[in-house]
């Protein structure tokens, strides 16, 4: 072999040893794509106890979790904003590596701009004493919404160089040095939920209210004990949780001894103090705030017991702390809750008493020794009316001489019951003059003026709650139907229910020919589910109108699905509400019905349509 083919050779060697050394230094191998692309390990987010960050100037901010409660030493001690510290653990927890990176790729100049040289940010997150993960964050890379990151060797391992990285992560939107405040902003951060009592106490008097849990009604236990108003104290709670600390500072001598003896110091008329328990959380929280020198102004200073320092604070609506008792009662009339009805009762001084029950969710009325079904809609109305009739004025709260408002002898009351609890008597009473209406709870000695508006959705009469369908059957028990009108001969419409077939006669002579089957059978469905308008509170004149009727159906009805057995028959009877006249509405009764209804002309007669074909009628 010659000597420059020797060279060559040795050439060729050298040049692909460095092409291989330099793709194994700048390009990742198997290893490296494979970690890059399995990311870091995941924290156990619940288990981070201390975080410490350290921004480029040395400055460090610890923030400890205490109880359960974040807290920052940023500033002095105080409490943190736990949705700020969620978001950092969150963006930490969720870096997506993008590529690794070495020193060894940049010069000095290009590494100074990678930050990593100096991180903006060293990041230490710690279970007690021990170490989670430690993560550096330098500047924004070229790649969109990426930042270079820096994990320096854990302790005791044995690669002592740290691992650089170009990744997404959140950790610097949440460090931003305009928002690298981690003070909690909220002056008492609680759920609305895990509130079971609120203390107002100020210089004209202390205010109490109180739940059992979030879904028991609130009570205004002080000055007087009564129904609190659910919408008036949830705006109050929305005032108290969203007091947003603009400012906050140390507290002075002065500050602390006051706070000190809060519980048994003369409160100045600008100042109140509010004390909220939670039940769940088995806590208490004191605040004080100074009242704002007019509505519009929306900050004031206040303190918190289970913080230090002194606050500059906002909220909407602030000066609306300062409640009378008044403003936190219950302003509706009633709080029915119509799932869980039993029954309901109505008594009045000119009508028998109206017994209505609740059995699966169906209404059923008692009327004439029977229960028949009542009228749903009314009835719903009327729970309607109830809980949102607005009590006009809180009359009297001790009420020892009933008579000035018509309540010692009351003209009407109305009973609700709930399974396994006492009932709930309504009564209702009027004035001398009966201009002015009121109403109390039999157990309770609040008096309320009301609005006669309310007491239409309440008819004491018993008729007017049965239920407007006269008439329900199947057609399967369905066999005849006979319809006589004035003078006319009766027209008899046959029914078989096992080949739903139809036959026809009228004055002896067959008109099966002449029916049609579905005419006959709107007929027969109509008659089924048979509805009035209304049923009749006085009966004279009906009785005597319905002496004449203008139109007589007669329905017989045998057992479902057998061909033999027993019948019986539905007789019904119309008349006109005037004699010698067709009138809009129409007076009706069932035979053995003591009750008469209404029903308009209208609604008859798209009940009892000509049955026959085309150009056939009745005659």
């Amino acid at each position: 072999m010659s000597t420059r083919t020797t060279f060559l050779l040795l050439l060729a060697v050298v040049i692909l040893g460095a092409a291989i050394l330099g793709i194994e230094r700048y390009l990742p191998s198997a290893v490296e794509r494979r970690e890059v692309k399995q990311g870091p390990a995941r924290l156990e987010r619940d288990k981070v106890t201390d975080i410490h960050i350290t921004d480029a100037n040395g400055t460090v901010v610890t923030l400890k979790r205490v109880d359960g409660v974040w807290q920052t030493t940023q500033s002095g001690t105080d409490a943190a904003d736990p949705e700020k510290v969620a978001a950092l653990i969150i963006s930490l927890d969720t870096v997506e590596w993008i590529e690794r990176i070495s020193r060894d790729e940049f010069d000095d100049k290009e590494w100074a701009k990678t930050g990593l040289d100096s991180p903006r940010h060293k990041i230490r997150l710690m279970n007690g004493p021990q170490l989670m993960q430690e993560c550096w964050l330098g500047a924004p890379a070229v790649i969109e919404n990426s930042v270079y990151l820096g994990y320096p060797p854990r302790d005791g391992a044995t690669d002592a160089s740290p691992a650089w990285y170009v990744a997404r992560c959140g950790a610097p939107l949440v460090l931003q040095a305009v928002q690298n405040v981690w003070r909690d902003p909220k002056l008492l951060r609680l759920p609305a939920e895990v509130i079971t009592g609120i203390t107002l106490t100020q210089a004209s008097g202390q205010l109490e209210i109180m739940r059992e849990s979030e879904h028991m009604p609130w009570i205004l236990m002080k000055p007087l004990k009564t129904r609190g108003s659910k919408e008036r104290i949830n705006e109050l709670l929305s005032i108290l949780l969203n007091i947003e600390v603009l400012e906050a500072k140390e507290a002075g001598a002065s500050a602390a001894a006051a706070s000190s003896s809060a519980a048994g110091a003369v409160i100045p008329p600008d100042e109140i103090r509010v004390h909220v328990d939670s039940a769940p959380r088995k806590k208490s929280y004191d605040l004080t705030l100074k009242k704002p020198a007019d509505d519009k102004q929306s900050s004031t200073s206040a303190t918190a017991a289970h913080r230090k320092g002194v606050f500059t604070v906002s909220a909407r609506n602030l000066a609306r702390l300062w409640v009378e008792p008044n403003a936190l009662r219950d302003h509706l009339l009633a709080q029915i809750n119509a799932e869980m009805l039993q029954g309901i009762q109505i008594t009045s001084a000119s009508f028998p008493e109206v017994k209505l029950r609740n059995e699966s969710g169906s209404w059923f009325l008692e009327r004439h020794g029977k229960w028949d079904s009542a009228n749903g809609e009314r009835l719903t109305r009327m729970l309607e009316a109830l809980n949102t009739h607005e009590i006009v004025e809180f009359s009297a709260d001790t009420a020892s001489d009933l008579a000035p408002f018509g309540l010692d002898k009351p003209f009407q009351s109305i009973t609700w019951t709930y399974p396994q609890f006492k009932p709930v008597k309504l009564l209702f009473g009027t004035d001398a003059t009966n201009s002015k209406f009121y109403a109390k709870y039999e157990e309770e000695p609040f008096v309320y003026r009301i609005n006669p508006s309310l007491l239409p959705s309440l008819p004491p009469d018993g008729i007017k709650w049965k239920g407007l369908g006269a008439l329900r059957f199947t057609t399967f028990a369905l066999r005849r139907i006979t319809m006589s009108m004035g003078a006319a001969a009766p027209l008899v419409l046959n029914y078989d229910p096992s080949s739903a077939a139809w036959t026809g006669s009228r004055a002896g002579k067959d008109i099966t020919a002449e029916l049609d089957r579905v005419k006959c059978d709107r007929i027969a469905a109509s008659l089924a589910k048979f509805t009035v308008q209304d049923w009749a509170a006085s009966r004279s004149d009906a009785v005597q109108a319905l002496k004449t009727p203008f139109l007589r159906i007669q329905i017989v009805l045998g057992e479902p699905g057998r061909a033999e057995g027993a019948l019986r028959e539905l007789n019904l009877v119309f008349a006109n509400t005037q004699p010698n006249a067709e009138t809009l509405f129409l007076y009706g009764q069932i035979e053995g019905d003591p009750d008469i209804f209404y029903i308009t002309r209208k609604s008859l007669l798209e009940v009892v349509i000509p049955p026959f074909k085309d150009k056939s009628g009745m005659k």
